[in-house]
């Protein structure tokens, strides 16, 4: 048999990838797509932080919308005459009215919003369901979408039961006072210490004072440490499960404002404080059970790691402190309303030692400078610079 050179030249055999060429190739890619995916992820955090940045002005300027057709800030939360909340009794849940979020609704171009309520009723009635469950895009930061897409749902825990279903979640919180939210003291010793009431020792307090307290609030004019010094508004992280009441926007107490979140106090110290009994949630015995799977004890170190702990005593949100899931800081909208980003290491320890028993009788300035910021009439503003 007779081959032709002609044939054979033309059946050459292929060259192709072998297989460790490709494994070579998929490793490299796969090497590209490692370094290159954190600059993506910072950049679209640097995205949702400029969000929430521009969230923030927004409310901040209705807010000083509302100052100036009221000539008063809104108070951050409105509970009806005789509500009981004093320490050791529960307040009655059905009581509570309209949040500074509701009162400057008109502001934030949300008139028809504002209309839907019926404030005739607390905010927990029946009639006002479909408002408070109305999702404003303008409460919510983008970093906290995991959790604050998700109602709050009282009706999942009889402790929470009174406050009825379908709230939705919000990101941002008045700055209300460094007093805790009572009523009346149970101690005397303590009594210049709670500041919820505008008739209560702890609001009259000027180291505790912030600007939107308990049906009550501040003028312009009595912010003396500064518009540009004093704290308006700061972000609050949504409730982790669907009955932590933290982070729901038409709800007033700490749900919707900052309290006793200062280092007078100790164990709610500053942004993103990580004391393990630092925030005062109602149920949070039962938060830290559901975090925990059933164990208690695991779901509270579990709440430290998520960055929102909280105190088993199961009262009515009467501590909160700013939080947020940006890296290392917070936003925070000021009495001028200018937004700035406030790192997790300002100073917050408290530097004279004092413990919250301290007798009305002290007159001294706050302690560290983040106190210097939630105070509006302490008389010590922030040393420039220092935040």
């Amino acid at each position: 048999m007779f081959f032709s050179t002609r044939n054979i030249a033309m059946k050459k055999p292929k060259h192709g990838f072998t297989l460790v060429e490709l494994l070579v190739v998929i490793t490299i890619i796969a090497i590209l797509i490692a370094l290159l995916l954190p600059a993506v992820q910072a950049a679209r955090e640097a995205a949702r932080l400029l969000q929430c940045q521009n969230n923030m002005k927004q409310l901040g300027l209705a807010v000083l919308n509302y100052e100036a057709q009221y000539r008063i800030f809104p108070p951050s939360s409105h509970w009806e005459p005789g509500t009981v909340l004093t320490m050791g009794q529960r307040p009655d849940l059905t009581r509570i009215r309209e949040n500074w979020v509701i009162l400057v609704l008109p502001f934030l171009e949300q008139q028809g919003l504002y209309d839907t309520f019926d404030l005739r009723y607390p905010i927990s009635a029946a009639v006002n369901a479909p408002a408070r469950a109305t999702r404003l895009s303008v409460m919510l930061c983008p970093s906290d979408a995991k959790y604050n897409q998700r109602p709050f749902m009282g009706s999942l825990h009889s402790q929470t039961a009174p406050l009825g279903d379908n709230w939705a979640r919000g990101n941002y919180g008045a700055n209300a006072s460094m007093g805790q939210m009572y009523n009346s003291p149970y101690d005397p010793t303590y009594r210049w210490y709670f500041a919820a009431f505008g008739n209560s020792v702890g609001w009259k307090n000027n180291d505790l004072r912030g600007v939107m307290g308990a049906n009550t609030s501040v003028t312009m004019a009595q912010i003396t440490d500064g518009a540009s010094n004093t704290c308006l508004l700061g972000e609050l992280r949504a409730g982790v499960t669907d009955f932590d009441a933290r982070g729901t926007w038409a709800m007033s107490s700490g749900a919707s404002a900052l309290w006793c979140h200062g280092g007078f106090h100790g164990d709610d110290y500053g942004p993103n404080c990580p004391h393990i009994i630092s925030d005062d949630p109602i149920a949070c015995t039962a938060i830290r059970a559901a975090f925990g799977n059933g164990n208690q004890n695991l779901g509270a170190e579990a709440l430290v790691a998520e960055g929102m702990p909280c105190y088993p005593a199961d009262v009515f949100q009467v501590q909160q402190t700013t939080r947020s899931l940006h890296r290392n800081g917070v936003n925070l909208c000021f009495c001028d309303g200018s937004v700035h980003f406030i790192s997790d290491f300002i100073q917050v320890v408290p530097s004279g030692g004092q413990d919250p028993g301290t007798p009305a009788a002290y007159k001294g300035p706050p302690f560290s400078v983040w106190d210097r910021l939630m105070a509006s009439a302490d008389g010590w503003p922030p040393i420039t610079n220092s935040f």
